[in-house]
């Protein structure tokens, strides 16, 4: 199978892309998860699959690596572009960056956390993917999983307010970012499973009531969005993206 030129979704990852300040919002949450893991746990060896908006492997970085609350840290990436940004921002003897697909990734060690955040709703075979790592991980280990919700509270919404004809269909907005798939509670739950892991933690990341646009033309100040990450928490069923650990 020919592989994608994963440059052709940079431009998802700039300070001018329209979503930026709400991918932040979500993956706060998330790298806020990781933070409280790292606090909790001395871990030697740390993978993250994919680069994305820095925002989770700084957690990682400036609050694991650089406090020796991890030993090594392992990054892979399948753009040239990314890997020599972050190259560019990041200087760590323990800090491991490679360059290459996920389902290429051959390491000669086994690791404590892997972390794929918002990784499985871009690649070809997500099972595949969650069944290659689950061998890398130690028996201890956890894997730290998040994706974008179908059934989010603002599209389930939109679709019975007849704007979105399938909660799980893939807008342009998708596509710039390369997904290729919508997951629900139950999709991502079963995939998880049938890769031979156990869930031991679910939870949403950002309750998101109405479209962004709709949000920002409301002026939605910072304690209403500090709220919806809150109780967004709560009710994974319906928040904007959903949080998974997975284990042994």
């Amino acid at each position: 199978m020919k592989k994608e030129n994963l440059n052709d979704y940079i431009p998802a990852y700039d300070e001018q892309f329209k979503f930026k300040f709400e991918n932040e919002l979500y993956l706060r949450k998330f790298a806020s998860i990781i933070k409280n893991d790292l606090l909790e746990n001395q871990i030697k060896n740390y993978l993250s699959l994919g680069i994305g908006h820095n925002i989770v492997s700084d957690t990682i970085i400036n609050e694991g690596l650089k406090n020796n609350l991890i030993e090594n840290y392992y990054v892979i990436d399948g753009s040239s572009t990314m890997i020599e940004k972050f190259r560019l921002k990041y200087d760590h003897c323990n800090l491991h960056i490679i360059e290459t697909y996920f389902e290429d990734y051959e390491p000669s060690l086994k690791f404590d956390r892997i972390e794929m955040g918002f990784i499985l709703e871009h690649v070809d075979d997500p099972i595949f993917i969650l069944k290659k790592y689950k061998e890398y991980l130690l028996p201890n280990g956890k894997i730290h999983i998040a994706v974008p919700n179908a059934r989010s509270l603002h599209r389930l919404i939109g679709h019975y307010a007849g704007l979105l004809k399938n909660v799980y269909e893939i807008s342009e907005y998708d596509k710039m970012l390369g997904h290729k798939r919508y997951y629900d509670i139950d999709k991502i739950k079963e995939d998880i499973i049938k890769a031979g892991l156990k869930i031991t933690d679910v939870r949403g990341l950002m309750l998101k009531p109405i479209t962004w646009d709709q949000m920002v033309s409301l002026k939605f100040n910072e304690n209403i969005f500090n709220a919806l990450l809150v109780i967004g928490e709560k009710y994974p069923e319906i928040a904007n993206c959903i949080y998974l650990c997975a284990e042994h």
